[in-house]
């Protein structure tokens, strides 16, 4: 009895995220948490607080709440949040890191399939390791409720398949940045997914 539990504890402890990300300067990790959601709420509204409307923070008060909910639900381990401004700039902008939902290495191209059919940009490639590393971006134009219909969001993510033989479960890491209205396309849009790019990219497996 003693055994099964100690083989089933080991087991889960293998299945866990184990990793580190490099932050530039006003960067903090926080967890998937109430704590976080005010903090990426704040940011936002720091943004869009002199040219938004009621309806439009409410809109934004209620993405960010169901983006964390869904967070929750896919089990993800880590947010990155911007503390602080850069050239007196709040980013609206987060990282996170999910385990990706797939339960054994053979169905990771049965995720693939159904990541590229929800993207507009879809690319495989491998690490160093040899491990594959994917990337893909989505948009999601509109937010809801009343008055986010002209704001929406941009996410890159990054797949990162776990060593092999370590049974950990592979990483999904994203960034994603909420735009105001006319925004979607804009220098401040590109830099900072640029910015989002960069940090992700430092994505490394923790040896144990």
């Amino acid at each position: 009895m003693v055994d099964d539990l100690r083989a089933e504890l080991a087991a889960n402890q293998e299945s866990e995220l184990e990793f580190s990300v490099v932050l530039p300067p006003g960067w903090a990790r926080f967890g998937v948490d109430a704590e976080a959601e005010r903090r990426l709420t704040a940011n936002m509204m720091a943004v869009l607080r002199e040219r938004s409307t009621p309806a439009e923070t409410m809109s934004v008060r209620q993405f960010v709440h169901a983006g964390f909910t869904e967070l929750r639900r896919q089990k993800a381990v880590a947010c990155y949040l911007p503390v602080a401004p850069v050239d007196d700039i709040v980013i609206p902008a987060s990282i996170t890191v999910a385990p990706a939902p797939v339960r054994s290495p053979d169905r990771l191209e049965e995720f693939a399939q159904r990541v590229e059919a929800k993207s507009v940009v879809f690319a495989r490639g491998r690490d160093e390791d040899g491990l594959e590393v994917w990337r893909w971006e989505q948009r999601r134009a509109g937010l809801p409720g009343e008055g986010g219909e002209d704001a929406g969001s941009r996410t890159v993510s990054y797949l990162f398949e776990a060593p092999r033989g370590s049974r950990r479960t592979p990483a999904v890491v994203s960034g994603s940045l909420l735009y105001a209205a006319g925004e979607a396309e804009s220098d401040f849009a590109e830099d900072v997914l640029v910015l989002l790019d960069a940090i992700m990219g430092t994505f490394t497996w923790s040896a144990r």
